[in-house]
């Protein structure tokens, strides 16, 4: 699932909020439209009406009152009023008698109307039109003393004034108001986005990245992080904890590299002390031998060269090196008069003497361990032939395991250029022929081209480590 910025979520999360308060205020607009419309109108029929009450009251200390429609006219015409008069209560008509002239005549239901002393407001035509009769109190109270002029008691109703009028303007008006509140909310809504998106910017986004990135580089240069450029608290509560974390890294690094080194330094040391202990074990046959004294010796070390001319990787060179001083070890189990005799040896003397591969393969095979695996390979396949003429078991050309080969041709080598109780050293140029005539026969064809391309070093080896130049 693909993951998504912080702006972008924060984002969603705000359109959804913003779109469902949205809907809901849209929705309280709505359901109360009506009565935000008709509020709207009743306020501005009852300051009409104080209007008039003020107007008629001066008209009647000027004593105009026969000039008052005048008056009513343009404030009907002013206002976009259908229509204003006049309702004289009773308690008026039996002070000043009963007029007719500007006054609209009572009935049973204004006077109930005039009786509650509450303001009556009758919607029409699906309320379109408003007729709203709004009751005058008599009142000492205030600059306009009614019981100076009329014959009444406190609270008594001295009549009312009938407004009629058109509400689509005023409709209109709350509608209009409507649509103002929505806009600003929009306005209101995308401020506070941006802002948002300011804060997310400046405060988390970039702090985040810039965290990210001084620390990697803390890490590298075993630094701390600044802690105290970060604004907010959280960032610099992320900053010490990403410097203890790098402290406890690095600490643990510097263990580990202790314990690696050690690690390494104790792998040197255990894997010195098997190839001298697998050496010291290849010399158990030297000390039983006359003949053959460094042999091993020489044998492990011209091994390895041969292995590294001859391309093979860095493990097998150092299992040979290893091995390899191991390959005569079954010889520990051939009687002293058999390896030890002056002379040739006859056939049966000879099948003896071919024992001793045999006999260091059953040494060695039981262990798993890969150098004492080589160990035992070479032990076993050494005087195999590349023709298939060898022993013990006949094998022929990349059937016989490389190691084996490799110290089958050192072997030898060492054997011509060594002095024995039987023979003489050699000269390069005798080994040398016997090489080319056994190469594909006894030897591998490319071992032998290895070897006499290198045959004067492995000749001064010999000849150092000799027991006659020792």
């Amino acid at each position: 699932m693909k993951q998504q910025s912080i702006k972008k979520i924060t984002l969603t999360r705000l359109l959804q909020v913003f779109l469902v308060s949205m809907l809901i205020i849209i929705a309280i607009i709505a359901l109360s439209y009506r009565s935000f419309s008709q509020l709207v109108i009743e306020n501005k029929a009852l300051s009409i009406a104080e209007i008039v009450k003020a107007a008629l009251t001066s008209h009647m200390k000027a004593d105009i009152m026969d000039k008052r429609d005048y008056f009513l006219n343009e404030i009907a015409t002013i206002h976009d009023i259908d229509s204003i008069k006049i309702i004289r209560a009773d308690v008026i008509d039996k002070q000043f008698g009963v007029s007719s002239r500007f006054e609209k005549p009572l009935n049973d239901d204004l006077r109930a109307i005039l009786a509650s002393k509450e303001v009556h407001f009758q919607w029409q035509k699906g309320d379109t039109k408003v007729e709203v009769i709004v009751p005058y109190i008599a009142s000492s109270k205030g600059n306009l003393n009614c019981l100076q002029c009329h014959k009444v008691s406190e609270g008594d109703v001295l009549g009312a004034v009938e407004i009629r009028m058109d509400t689509d303007m005023h409709r209109n008006f709350a509608f209009k108001y409507s649509y103002i509140i929505v806009a600003v909310l929009l306005l209101f809504a995308l401020i506070v986005i941006l802002n948002m998106f300011h804060v997310i910017e400046n405060f988390i986004c970039r702090p985040l990245y810039t965290i990210i990135d001084e620390g990697k580089k803390a890490y590298v240069k075993h630094e701390c992080i600044d802690d105290e450029k970060y604004v907010s608290k959280e960032f610099k509560d992320v900053a010490q904890n990403i410097n203890r974390f790098n402290q406890n890294v690095i600490q643990k690094e510097q263990e580990l590299q202790e314990k690696n080194t050690e690690l390494q330094r104790l792998n040197r040391e255990i894997e010195l002390t098997l190839k001298e202990t697998l050496m010291a074990m290849g010399q158990i046959e030297e000390v039983r031998s006359c003949n053959t004294k460094r042999h091993t010796q020489r044998v492990a070390i011209i091994s390895k060269k041969v292995a590294q001319a001859y391309g093979l990787d860095e493990e097998q060179i150092r299992l040979i090196e290893m091995a390899s001083p191991m390959h005569d070890i079954g010889k520990v189990g051939i009687a002293d008069a058999i390896l030890n005799k002056p002379a040739t040896l006859d056939e049966q003397e000879w099948m003896i003497m071919k024992t001793h591969t045999t006999l260091g393969y059953e040494i060695l095979k039981h262990s798993q361990r890969p150098v004492l695996e080589a160990a035992a390979v070479i032990a076993y396949g050494h005087h195999e032939k590349y023709d298939g003429t060898g022993y013990p078991q006949g094998l022929q050309g990349e059937g016989i395991p490389v190691l084996a080969r490799i110290v089958a041709i050192v072997d030898v080598v060492d054997a011509l250029l060594s002095k024995r109780v039987y023979k003489e050293i050699w000269s390069l140029e005798a080994v040398t022929i016997l090489l080319k005539q056994e190469r594909g026969r006894h030897f591998d064809p490319r071992l032998v081209d290895v070897v006499l391309e290198h045959l004067d070093e492995y000749e001064a080896i010999i000849r150092e480590l000799s027991e006659e130049t020792s």
